[in-house]
């Protein structure tokens, strides 16, 4: 295998990926799975996140397809969304306005210089205050699902066995605990842990795919920006801070009573934040 591949390096959030403009359709799945795996390596291709694939559309100004850093095909990537509205303004598939699809579901961008607002349809599925057995302890979470599967909860929600100063909480330990749970099994969740800081909302991320924390993770700030209204009643709009301290917003327009209905939060749902295209590079792709 001696094929070379063209690619952007981007960051939102520090949440970093690695984009490849596959309008003319040249790469097979198999390609891209290979391709995502190599490009994530940080000693073997470039070190990524995530790899972000741009496809034509006959409904949108393209479709946005994402893989994890393991190959799989992921689900809905927020800071990823916003990184490839970036890059179809600044390379002339889309205007500063655009829509985009993924995965059948249909985002909105706007680019203001390096800063993208991403528009999220309704989230799928809200759940509040779900009680769970981790082990031989319980513990409270709320479950997202904004285009990717959200466990969320506070840092005063862990069981007393995980407890501990918020930046020094073993993330490896509570992600896996109940980023594999049966409860939301077999397709797993990605784990946020959060902690109320005066007017913020910090968040730490285990991310499946990664199988690690990163630095950011953009449906998971969406959907802590919705878990701190649901459980403090915070309004619009909710400011977050990221592992990396990058900061981030979430804004709604609350519609309806029924905050366990996803239709609450379908008005005016946007994740805010920089995004940056950093490099362009050439990887020739060879086998593992």
């Amino acid at each position: 295998m001696n094929e070379i591949i063209h690619f952007t390096k981007a960051e939102g959030a520090q949440n970093d990926f690695v984009i490849v403009d596959d309008r003319s359709g040249n790469l097979s799945d198999d390609t891209r799975r290979h391709f995502a795996q190599l490009t994530a390596h940080s000693r073997k291709g470039v070190g990524s996140d995530g790899c972000i694939f741009i496809d034509t559309s006959d409904t949108h100004d393209f479709t946005m397809s994402f893989y994890n850093p393991d190959g799989s095909v992921g689900s809905m990537c927020g800071n990823g969304g916003r990184c490839a509205a970036l890059y179809a303004v600044q390379n002339g598939i889309a205007g500063q306005q655009m829509s985009f699809d993924v995965l059948g579901r249909s985002y909105r961008a706007a680019v203001e210089g390096n800063n993208v607002r991403l528009s999220f349809p309704a989230p799928v599925v809200i759940e509040h205050d779900i009680p769970l057995q981790c082990g031989d302890e319980h513990c409270t979470v709320d479950f997202i699902d904004t285009g990717a599967p959200h466990v969320l909860l506070f840092s005063d929600q862990l069981p007393a066995s995980m407890h501990g100063a918020y930046d020094e909480l073993d993330m490896s330990h509570i992600g896996t605990s109940l980023r594999w749970h049966t409860r939301f099994a077999p397709r797993g969740a990605n784990v946020n842990v959060l902690e109320r800081d005066g007017e913020e909302i910090r968040i730490r991320t285990l991310e499946k795919g990664v199988e690690g924390e990163t630095e950011a993770c953009g449906t998971g700030t969406l959907a802590a920006g919705m878990s701190a209204h649901l459980r403090y009643g915070i309004p619009s709009p909710i400011t977050l801070r990221t592992h990396g301290d990058d900061v981030l917003s979430v804004h709604f327009s609350p519609h309806g009573d029924s905050k366990s209905d996803p239709s609450y939060f379908e008005r005016d749902l946007v994740l805010e934040g920089p995004a940056h295209l950093v490099y362009e590079g050439c990887i020739q792709l060879r086998d593992a």
